[in-house]
């Protein structure tokens, strides 16, 4: 039943407010054909984007772009991979807290493999290596499939994040996983979708 999930790579940045579009259109179809899902890999133009419940303090003047999902304000950009597992979470019978668990679990054994050590804090959803938070989490679920999902920091603009509130949080500090940047982009694609795919079936003995 897994195999049946779509797996979509965008080898160009793409526009937040354009992209929203086109993640919209993987939700109704997958509503309309009561598909598993798609998996969606990308990169952004440089952007702020605040979700359902980010606080003005938290990036006080800045121009941003509203998003639908859960979470408080990050910085999405150049250097950082971004996945999008829209996912049928009602068809294939996993709660949204099973749903966190499997994401934050995959991406962390997916690291484990490069020899990179990362956890998960008491400061909210995303994964910190050391005490740098490499890893932003979001999001949100309508009609039992789920939208948005991951950012991974590997070589962004890290002075980004000085204007900002990541998260709602002004303690925390933000990093890259610039040795990620030395595998070929389809290649660090394919191994995500793998990892991914093999913890999901972890729910399916």
């Amino acid at each position: 039943m897994i195999n049946k999930i779509l797996i979509k790579y965008f080898d160009t940045p793409q526009n937040y407010e354009d992209f929203d579009i086109l993640l919209n259109r993987s939700h109704f179809d997958i509503l309309c054909d009561n598909s598993l899902g798609h998996l969606l890999f990308l990169e952004y133009n440089d952007v702020y984007t605040v979700g359902r419940f980010t606080k003005n303090k938290n990036y006080k003047n800045l121009p941003f772009v509203r998003s639908s999902r859960g979470g408080d304000i990050p910085f999405h950009g150049h250097g950082q991979q971004v996945f999008y597992p829209v996912l049928n979470i009602k068809r294939l019978g996993i709660s949204l807290h099973d749903f966190i668990d499997l994401m934050h679990n995959f991406l962390i054994k997916f690291l484990q493999s490069k020899d990179i050590s990362a956890h998960r804090s008491k400061k909210g959803p995303g994964l910190w290596v050391d005490d740098n938070k490499i890893s932003f989490f979001g999001v949100a679920v309508k009609k039992g499939i789920t939208l948005h999902g991951i950012s991974l920091n590997i070589k962004c603009d890290l002075s980004k994040f000085e204007l900002i509130n990541p998260c709602g949080d002004s303690s925390i500090k933000v990093g890259n996983l610039e040795i990620l940047d030395k595998i070929e982009r389809s290649m660090l694609i394919r191994e995500l979708s793998s990892f991914f795919v093999d913890e999901l079936e972890l729910y399916f003995p």
